[in-house]
């Protein structure tokens, strides 16, 4: 779960901002159910990676992240983060080992943010040891930000890049799953 106050400290408090605190919390999935669906294991992808212990049906919520909130210059290259806003990320404490941190990207993944929430629901059916991927795209928009993408889909992209710098078609297409602050 994030520190509200450390929240408040780091990012200011406008509208936008409060909404997204409260979109927050309380997480939609406990990290105990997200225990009981999901396993970290080695990965093809990339080093470790999320796999489903179950079948998981279409629709059906899998992970909310956690974390700390704070303003984008105070958050260094050491640390597991994901962008939740235009100047605001979600952090997770140094050394934690949360199943999100271990999550990899897929140019055809099987989870995304449906509802807009930090809240990553399957997209499709998945099946018991398939590993669980989300599209890193559709939380980041900072400009000229890219890595190579080793995700081997037959569609992979190559670059993992920031939303913002997506093709109009490609953000199009990953809109109905990206964060809410992407979708304009």
């Amino acid at each position: 779960m994030y520190d509200e106050d450390e929240a408040t400290r780091s990012s200011g408090d406008d509208g936008a901002e409060a909404a997204l605190r409260r979109s927050l919390s309380p997480r939609a999935v406990s990290p105990a159910r997200s225990r009981q669906l999901l396993e970290v294991r080695g990965s093809e992808v990339h080093g470790r990676g999320v796999y489903a212990r179950r079948d998981i049906d279409p629709g059906e919520p899998v992970l909310t992240f956690g974390g700390m909130l704070v303003a984008a210059p105070t958050v260094s290259d050491d640390l597991y983060a994901m962008q939740v806003g235009p100047a605001l990320w979600l952090v997770s404490p140094p050394g934690s080992e949360d199943l999100e941190d271990f999550m990899n990207h897929g140019c055809e993944p099987n989870l995304g943010f449906v509802d807009g929430s930090v809240t990553l629901h399957a997209l499709r059916p998945i099946r018991a040891g398939e590993e669980v991927l989300w599209d890193y795209s559709t939380s980041m928009c900072e400009p000229g930000w890219s890595v190579a993408c080793c995700c081997g889909a037959p569609s992979c992209r190559g670059r993992i890049a920031s939303f913002c710098d997506l093709p109009p078609g490609t953000q199009a297409r990953l809109r109905p799953r990206a964060l809410a602050y992407l979708r304009g």
